[in-house]
């Protein structure tokens, strides 16, 4: 992919570091071109005698939500052609190891493990070997480069078909990048995620996927496209929260509800956290209450520091209050609507907006197809056929604490449709609720 740049590589670097999960990031300037590498896989790590490759072969989107994301985890890792090319690369390095090994050093630690980047699922496989301790760094590199999931097997065959197909050199990509410290210590990875800038800003992105006598086409560059998408990948930082309720006769209300929540979409983002270290500081923010309902809210940083606050929970409306629709639509492909965090901005404008104008409680998103989603701060439920409906969580919606209740709740008919306006205008009755404050009756209106 060629583009030009307008700004500070470094810049654009800090950008896309930001939003990537990559173990081996490198910003390199010689003046006459940049490389930015934000490369997923590990080439070899030297620490004395012991060598260690990881070759990533296999790639599928993540999923959106965390249930999602783990049904991509479980279905990469099953898929019989992810794993034939996984173990294939993995047979060729064990051979260009061995070159080096010390005899029967070779050993497979972990075979098609599952690792995920910001909006890829990458497939890996880790192989360790001892080698003698003064073998140089060239000895290395002549037995183990080009790194085997870059080339393909029969490697030498792989790389002279490579060399007839392919028409420009591909320069750093598929190379390596890394540093050899002192003590026999050394680290290099793959450069795949990566591009080279010239002095003038024009940039080139080599993106590629292995070809196999299976390979479809279309699939094959639709995974092209999938591993370029890090380029749209513009995260600014972003905390996860939980609002809880607090009353001083059940304390907590839905705790665990909660907490296993804000686990999951943790474990998504990649964010640090510990389960316990939040319900000591939800315990002791606690202590301090009065005899009154509170709000608080629970925020946690990608390095895992988590800030309690609490204030009073505000009266409930006197009277039905009225909800009515955003004026901008959502789209269902954005993974942030599956989380609570703190980017949010699209819907408290639209929040505020509707409150000056309208006087509205809250207002009601839809999607790019024009199904509701959800509301700024509540879940929509209509009542039809003496059940409750609520927007299907494929439609771009939080999975709310309240929702995934009633949704359990054997005592209550409640289930997932796909609504939309015309759903809301002749529905029996509308409720807009959340875990702070149960389901309210609202009535909506259809004006923006």
């Amino acid at each position: 992919l060629d583009f030009a740049v307008g700004g500070d590589p470094a810049a654009l670097y800090a950008r896309l570091r930001r939003a990537q999960r990559a173990r081996h990031g490198a910003f390199i300037c010689t003046g006459d071109w940049t490389v930015l590498s934000f490369s997923p896989e590990l080439f070899f790590a030297r620490d004395g005698d012991r060598l260690t490759c990881r070759p990533m072969k296999g790639t599928l989107a993540r999923g959106l939500d965390a249930a999602a994301d783990r049904a991509q985890r479980a279905r990469l890792a099953a898929d019989p052609k992810n794993r034939a090319e996984n173990l294939m690369i993995v047979d060729l390095m064990r051979n260009d190891l061995a070159r080096l090994a010390l005899p029967g050093s070779v050993r497979v630690g972990n075979l098609f493990d599952v690792e995920a980047l910001a909006t890829v699922l990458q497939m890996t496989s880790t192989i360790h070997a001892t080698i003698a301790h003064d073998t140089p760094l060239s000895a290395l590199f002549r037995a183990l480069f080009p790194c085997g999931s870059v080339t393909g097997a029969p490697k030498i065959r792989a790389m002279e078909i490579i060399a007839e197909l392919e028409q420009t050199p591909r320069g750093v990509y598929t190379g390596a990048i890394g540093f050899a410290g002192p003590g026999a210590t050394a680290r290099f990875s793959v450069p795949i995620r990566t591009m080279v800038i010239d002095a003038a800003g024009r940039g080139r992105l080599g993106i590629g996927s292995g070809i196999v006598a299976e390979s479809d086409v279309a699939a094959e560059y639709r995974e092209c496209l999938l591993k370029a998408r890090f380029l749209d990948a513009d995260w600014p930082p972003f905390d996860l929260f939980e609002t809880i309720g607090w009353t001083p006769r059940d304390g907590y209300r839905l705790i665990d509800e909660h907490l296993a929540r804000l686990a999951a979409s943790a474990a998504y983002f990649g964010f640090a956290f510990e389960s316990a270290d939040a319900r000591r500081r939800l315990a002791e923010a606690a202590a301090r209450f009065a005899g009154a309902p509170m709000r608080v809210k629970l925020s946690l940083s990608r390095l895992g520091h988590m800030a309690v606050e609490a204030r009073l929970l505000p009266p409930a409306p006197a009277a039905m209050p009225t909800i009515g629709p955003a004026r901008q639509a959502v789209d269902s492909r954005d993974c942030f609507l599956y989380h609570k965090t703190t980017r949010r901005g699209l819907y408290e404008t639209e929040r505020r907006h509707a409150a000056a104008t309208h006087g509205w409680f809250d207002v009601v998103f839809e999607n790019e197809r024009g199904e509701i989603t959800e509301g700024s701060f509540t879940t929509v439920f209509i009542e039809r056929d003496g059940g409750l409906l609520t927007p299907a969580l494929s439609c771009g919606l939080l999975p709310g604490v309240l929702r995934g209740a009633l949704l359990r709740d054997k005592d209550v008919t409640c289930r997932e449709a796909v609504l939309t306006r015309h759903d809301l205008a002749t529905a029996r009755h509308v409720y807009v609720g959340n875990a702070l404050r149960g389901l309210i009756a609202v009535h909506w209106s259809a004006s923006e």
